[in-house]
């Protein structure tokens, strides 16, 4: 995880895993990139299963609160 990464995610006390995707690779591949080519991704949340599927995602661009995103991923998981 890039540096700025982890000192966001001290800042926030956030504990949901975040990546880094120099590549552009993953941002891609979920639409969550940003016009112009030096524009950084934007903040969105997505739950994919073991197989590469997109169960859930959030793209408000918004930082959830860890137990707003536990509480609807449990519910997402659970069915």
């Amino acid at each position: 995880m890039a540096p700025a990464q982890n000192v966001f995610k001290e800042q926030v006390g956030a504990q949901n895993e975040f990546i880094s995707d120099p590549s552009m690779r993953v941002i891609d591949m979920y639409g969550a990139g940003r016009d112009g080519a030096n524009a950084p991704a934007q903040r969105f949340y997505f739950l994919i299963d073991p197989d590469g599927t997109l169960v859930w995602k959030n793209v408000t661009n918004q930082l959830i609160p860890v137990e707003a995103l536990l509480d609807e991923l449990t519910e997402v998981v659970q069915g």
